[in-house]
């Protein structure tokens, strides 16, 4: 799995080690909602897409 490396101010780094167990698994559980959210965003636009009848066919 590839590393990457974010900065964040300091409130949120001292916010985070008062109320965040593990700091990497909670970012990564926040990309993957993230992620989520985006592909179920993508499918509802192409479900408007699809309601407009543009004359494309399967």
């Amino acid at each position: 799995m590839a590393k990457i490396s974010i900065s964040l101010p300091d409130e949120l780094v001292n916010y985070l080690d008062q109320k965040v167990e593990n700091k990497s698994i909670f970012i990564a559980s926040i990309l993957q909602q993230w992620r989520q959210q985006e592909a179920e965003e993508l499918a509802q636009a192409f479900l408007a897409v699809d309601e407009l009848e543009l004359g494309w066919t399967d």
